[in-house]
């Protein structure tokens, strides 16, 4: 009957909506050490305290990936940590902090695209509520190795494990106990 026709029709829609939503973005593993973005010079530009991606680029390559995985790209090229830090550095997405003067301003990416949304830098909220935020696709970048490094979440495994591209280290798990804090994005659909 045509109910029926109706009824399908909608249920595949339902199925197809769902299908969509459930596939995870697919992010890149970029190392910050990588040519030729490794020893570019990164930070605020002019001041001695600045440095290279290579040693300082970690969190910058995590929202590098967190980008280029959206498909938002940075003045039409594919971001990666080469593309991201020249914008940064021209656009003053970054600052000086405690002699330091290569940190990301960490709404910085919102000027890129309107897009990403900055949910600034949370303390380490319980776990469930931590995986509840991936799962649901927030952009969850840790702090870990005593607040000398960030990853970028990929996934989770229970028990507490997250599964992570890490633009540092040979590493792809971080336990919940590991994390000292958190820089959280948000993905607004057009």
């Amino acid at each position: 009957t045509k109910w029926d026709k109706i009824c399908r029709m909608y249920l595949l829609l339902l199925v197809v909506l769902l299908v969509s939503q459930a596939q995870a973005v697919k992010f890149p593993l970029y190392k910050q050490c990588d040519k030729p973005w490794g020893p570019n010079e990164m930070g605020v530009p002019g001041q001695k305290e600045d440095d290279t991606v290579c040693n300082q680029g970690c969190a910058m390559s995590c929202v590098s990936m967190a980008l280029a995985g959206y498909n938002i790209t940075i003045d039409g090229q594919t971001s990666n940590p080469g593309t991201l830090n020249a914008w940064l550095r021209a656009n003053d997405g970054y600052e000086c902090a405690g002699g330091d003067c290569c940190n990301l301003i960490l709404d910085a990416p919102t000027r890129i695209s309107p897009r990403i949304r900055s949910l600034g830098e949370p303390l380490v909220p319980s776990l469930e509520t931590l995986v509840s935020w991936v799962k649901s696709g927030y952009i969850t970048i840790i702090h870990v190795r005593n607040q000398h490094h960030f990853v970028l979440v990929t996934d989770f495994k229970a028990p507490d494990v997250f599964v992570v591209n890490d633009p540092g280290f040979d590493q792809t798990e971080y336990h919940y106990s590991d994390i000292h804090d958190i820089l959280l994005y948000t993905i607004v659909t057009p």
